[in-house]
């Protein structure tokens, strides 16, 4: 049943008047482990009394815990699952913010010796790692301060650094990691820093050292939480209760916004997308505008760093299965409009026909060529990268299948949505020119 915390102060005043030498005590740690299935835990109760004390630590204090620590990793070998439950409980249910750089490493240490000497401990080791990924609830205030940040990087520079020790000397570790990190992720009503912290970790993994293994899935899972996150912000509150709005009016420019953030230097979209201020004090949009910020922020670092059009395949696939069938989805669109927007001729030439091949692909659902063409009318309507020469020849692509319905209904069908679209397109846009050339080739056909 595991040691009460009386007994586990007392046990660590216990060790603390024994000087034991670092040799000493790791015989005592083997003597303590080897002599709980003969029915003598007295030793091993002392040992977990340390492990336990999480009060500020005296300099002493904090020699003894390093030095237990590492006697335990030069142990592992002693350590028993049934034995020894409760001290395998209390190493991994150790956090790595409540302690100084000497104890971090440490109790590192431990943890990639367990991790590495038994595949029974691999998925407990990973999962300690990653549960460290966010700091206690009592730790949020003090990361607004200069030591906050320090201890921050000091735990997670150690924590990625360890995941990747694991992944180099147990192969199997990556895919047992993925599923620990997508089932450890915040959901949408988890407060917005702890979101922000595990996101950042999840994209520090996609552009890490194991990002080859691992950094497919982290994507993939980020843009189900946007989209989680996205679906919780009622229509009610984009539409601002105007019924007059459209399938095609539900983007972020109809907000109102300040003139200088509607553009960038490329005319295109601009960080931040969602307005704070048509939204205020919706929590959800909050926390979707701050992990899209990040988002768009990471999509930087890939392209400065070579790697976009590898991230943004990812991004392709995830689209698809995701926010294709997300009909109730407003804003994670623009993750992939704004990877497009770093790199025009690519990526922004790939998203277009994509939608486009969606649309004219008669085997896909319906909802599905629905949602690709409303997706490409706001993404054509928006994206001022993209050449006029190119537009239109997705619009006369989309008009092509006008052209190319048989059946009465199937032509009222795409007459309406490809209408829709061109309406769109200009209204947004004002690229009233090719737009007109194309409306009129429909209206004289």
């Amino acid at each position: 049943m595991g040691v009460e915390l009386a007994t586990d102060r007392a046990g660590f005043h216990e060790m603390e008047e024994v000087n034991f030498s670092d040799s000493e005590l790791v015989y005592h740690v083997r003597h303590a482990l080897q002599s709980v299935p003969l029915g003598d835990s007295d030793s091993y109760d002392q040992l977990i009394g340390v492990l336990h004390h999480k009060e500020r630590l005296a300099p002493d204090e904090v020699a003894l815990l390093v030095t237990s620590l590492k006697a335990l990793s030069g142990a592992v070998s002693c350590i028993d699952m049934v034995h020894h439950k409760s001290l395998l409980s209390s190493i991994f249910g150790m956090s790595l913010w409540n302690y100084g750089p000497d104890v971090m490493d440490a109790l590192l240490e431990l943890i990639l010796s367990l991790a590495a000497s038994s595949g029974n401990y691999l998925d407990c080791s990973l999962d300690m790692l990653v549960s460290n990924f966010m700091p206690p609830y009592s730790f949020l205030d003090l990361l607004k301060q200069p030591r906050g940040l320090t201890r921050k990087d000091q735990v997670l520079s150690r924590v990625h650094s360890t995941l990747k020790d694991i992944a180099d000397l147990v192969p199997l570790a990556p895919s047992r990691l993925v599923p620990i990190v997508i089932q450890r992720m915040p959901n949408v009503f988890t407060k917005e820093p702890l979101i922000m912290i595990y996101v950042e970790n999840m994209l520090r993994l996609e552009g890490g050292a194991i990002r080859e293994l691992v950094g497919n899935m982290m994507l993939v899972a980020l843009m189900d939480r946007l989209v989680d996150l996205d679906v919780e912000i009622a229509w009610e509150e984009v539409l601002q209760d105007d019924c007059s709005k459209g399938i095609f009016e539900m983007e972020l420019e109809d907000m109102e916004e300040p003139a200088d953030d509607v553009e960038n230097d490329g005319g295109e979209l601009h960080r931040g997308s969602l307005s704070r201020k048509s939204l205020g004090g919706n929590l959800i949009a909050e926390k979707l505008d701050s992990l899209m910020v990040l988002t768009f922020e990471h999509l930087e670092s890939c392209e400065a760093g070579g790697r976009l059009i590898e991230v943004f395949e990812t991004l392709v696939l995830s689209f698809q299965t995701t926010v294709l069938n997300a009909f109730k989805s407003k804003f994670a669109q623009f993750v992939m409009f704004y990877a497009c927007a770093l790199d025009p001729e690519n990526c922004g030439v790939r998203f277009a026909r994509m939608l486009a091949d969606f649309f004219v692909c008669s085997t896909f659902p319906p909802l599905n060529r629905m949602s690709a063409v409303a997706y490409l009318a706001s993404y054509l309507s928006r994206g001022k990268f993209l050449t006029a020469s190119f537009v239109a020849n997705i619009l006369e692509r989309l008009f092509s299948v006008f052209l190319s319905s048989h059946l009465i209904y199937q032509l009222l069908k795409n007459w309406f949505l490809i209408s829709c679209v061109l309406f769109y397109v200009y209204e947004v846009s004002g690229w009233w020119f090719g737009v007109w050339n194309i409306a009129k080739s429909m209206m004289v056909t």
